[in-house]
């Protein structure tokens, strides 16, 4: 730019000395061209014509610079024109690369929102993967609990039929409902195994719960017991009047007598071993029954539990999963629209490099 103008300045003084010298040149030269044609001799004279024909041709040639004169204004006026056209240009440019400058950095700025979102993105997958195999986890957890399920409930069906089998009946130990609908909305209450004999005697010993009907049979088997002793405590004591006050009388009638006490104590001595074998019973059955039912209830428990558990981890795994596959998708709708402006800036960049 400078060097432009240094040229254009040189060339504005060289014109501007020629222009001088012409116009101081030219009267001179006419007036001595005069002079020397009016007081000199022929000879003179002739040298003086070819004196003023020199002259014409220097005036021609100064005539003719004087002609080229407008052409160096006009190359001045262009100067200035592609000057002022240049310095146009270069402010263009300079524009131009700030722009440009503004466009990359807006461009590695969207490269990094773009490094920042894939690096989210990958994130999201791999804890989706990671929930994907919690899931799978669970899946196998709730399917062994669903064999074991199915394993106890198996287990229960073989007991019914093995109790059916045998001929026993399962009674409750606690308040007795014999309906099926109480049966089943009162899971929980304890049961014992006896034979349909003993829980005959218990259905016949009233209503109640196991221990009330026991302590019925062993308050029965007392009275039973304190009859035993006040009848013997009689036949002592009629055997002991009969000695005193009744000698004579017929030894037969007092062995019947006997007999028939003999025989009341034996049906006595027999319903209380009966009844103490059926409360033996009962018991070791009311033990055995209470330990499968707490076994089995413990295991139900433990099922229903951890089936409960897997339901809810299985709903919170579901909403995880989809508010990451939601996250995904809109990370990958950002990602396009980052992708189409990257675009749109690639395109920019490279219509304003070829306009350059």
């Amino acid at each position: 730019m400078r060097e432009i103008e240094r040229q254009q300045k040189e060339a504005e003084e060289n014109a501007d000395k020629a222009f001088d010298m012409y116009a101081a040149d030219g009267p001179s030269i006419n007036r001595v061209s005069r002079v020397a044609t009016s007081t000199a001799s022929p000879r003179a004279a002739s040298s003086i014509l070819n004196t003023n024909n020199y002259q014409s041709s220097r005036r021609n040639s100064v005539d003719s610079l004087d002609e080229t004169t407008p052409n160096f204004r006009d190359f001045r006026m262009e100067l200035k024109d592609l000057e002022e056209k240049f310095r146009k240009a270069m402010v263009q440019n300079a524009q131009l690369d700030n722009e440009k400058a503004a466009v990359t950095y807006m461009v590695e700025l969207y490269k990094d929102k773009y490094t920042d979102i894939e690096e989210e993105l990958m994130h999201v997958k791999r804890e989706h993967k990671e929930s994907g195999r919690e899931n799978e986890k669970l899946k196998r957890l709730l399917a062994t609990q669903k064999l074991e399920c199915t394993a106890l409930k198996r287990e229960l069906e073989d007991r019914d039929k093995l109790i059916e089998e045998k001929g026993l009946v399962i009674i409750s130990t606690e308040q007795d409902d014999w309906n099926e609908s109480s049966d089943q909305s009162n899971n929980k209450i304890k049961r014992a195994l006896v034979s349909v004999e003993n829980a005959q005697l218990l259905q016949d010993a009233g209503e109640g719960c196991l221990d009330v009907r026991l302590k019925k049979f062993t308050e029965e088997r007392n009275s039973y017991l304190e009859e035993i002793n006040q009848l013997k405590l009689e036949l002592q004591e009629a055997k002991r009047h009969s000695d005193s006050h009744y000698n004579g009388t017929d030894s037969d009638d007092l062995e019947d007598a006997q007999k028939e006490t003999n025989k009341v104590l034996g049906d006595y001595k027999f319903k209380w071993q009966k009844a103490e074998q059926d409360i033996s019973t009962l018991q070791a059955n009311v033990a055995r029954l209470d330990s499968q039912v707490v076994r089995y209830k413990t295991a139900s428990e433990a099922a229903e539990k951890a089936e409960d558990e897997l339901k809810l981890e299985k709903r919170k795994l579901q909403r995880e999963l989809r508010e990451a596959q939601a996250k995904i998708e809109e990370l990958e709708t950002s990602n396009m629209h980052l992708l189409k402006r990257f675009d749109k800036l690639k395109n920019a960049k490279s219509s304003l490099l070829k306009d350059l």
